[in-house]
């Protein structure tokens, strides 16, 4: 397995950590290591009702799926930081978040405004 270079879990300060990585999508600049993700780790800013999306280095992804090519006109996953759901496109997730959290009044982190 690969690292997440340059990536500290904002749990136990491991950095550069192996395996999964869980961003919040809902604070700013929050990532947590696979073990305090399930652990259920928590802060006064972070708590555990905030939407996370599972991120894989490249080398885990393609090991977990076979080494399959990812091209640019294959669609991407993404997950609503209101609801949960999954499995949203970049225009279906922003047309899901128009019409059904409107009235949201928390602010969220676009994943394309951090890379």
């Amino acid at each position: 397995m690969s690292r997440h270079e340059g990536v500290s879990c904002d749990s136990c300060l491991k950095g550069n950590f192996r395996g999964k990585r869980y961003k919040c999508l809902v604070c700013y600049d929050y990532d947590l290591c696979a073990t305090c993700y399930e652990a259920g780790a928590t802060t006064t800013r972070h708590t555990a009702d905030h939407s996370m999306q599972c991120i894989l280095t490249r080398n885990d992804f393609d090991l977990f799926y076979g080494g399959e090519a990812l091209t640019a006109e294959q669609t991407q996953a993404f997950t609503c930081p209101y609801c949960g759901k999954m499995g949203y496109t970049e225009a279906t997730l922003q047309e899901h978040v128009t019409s059904d959290h409107s009235d949201a009044s928390t602010e969220v982190v676009s994943m394309m405004e951090m890379a």
